[in-house]
């Protein structure tokens, strides 16, 4: 089960931090800062090695590697497994799973990746609303709503 959902800007700022309370160990808000914030350290990283391996390689592999917008499993620990996905514009998209829960521990790949592209999809409908400033955290009562939607029935 997700037990918290990050949108971070381009320049590492929190855009949308959301998380289900019912996880006892984050259950506040700086517990899941302190998650994604941690797992922005590995994505950045991940981001790298990505971009050095595209550097010398064809045209064509680094066109297919810039498509695939998701990182997969960025690291786990004890109770948590954290995922990343990265868009075009580099707004970085966090999925915090929890792993000692019986849902959590045989979670697919494919069902987080799923998970990922919804939320993709409900961050750029909700930027597209002309009265947000680019930038700004998102404060949308019907994204909130969406995102939780996600978080409890998807994954």
């Amino acid at each position: 089960m997700a037990v918290c959902v990050a949108v971070i800007g381009k320049d590492n700022s929190p855009l949308y931090i959301g998380g289900i309370a019912n996880d006892t160990s984050t259950d506040n808000d700086l517990s899941r800062q302190w998650l994604v914030h941690t797992a922005l350290d590995a994505l950045e990283e991940r981001l790298a090695t990505t971009n050095t391996n595209n550097s010398g390689a064809n045209a064509n592999s680094s066109r297919t590697d810039l498509r695939d917008l998701y990182l997969g499993l960025l690291y786990s620990t004890d109770t948590h497994k954290i995922y990343g996905y990265v868009t075009n514009t580099r707004i970085k998209l966090v999925l915090v799973t929890s792993s000692t829960s019986p849902s959590g521990s045989n979670i697919r790949d494919a069902e987080v990746r799923t998970a990922l592209r919804r939320l993709h999809a409900l961050y750029a409908d909700a930027i597209c609303n002309p009265f947000h400033l680019p930038g700004d955290q998102i404060k949308s009562p019907k994204f909130e709503k969406q995102v939780r939607n996600i978080m409890l029935n998807n994954v």
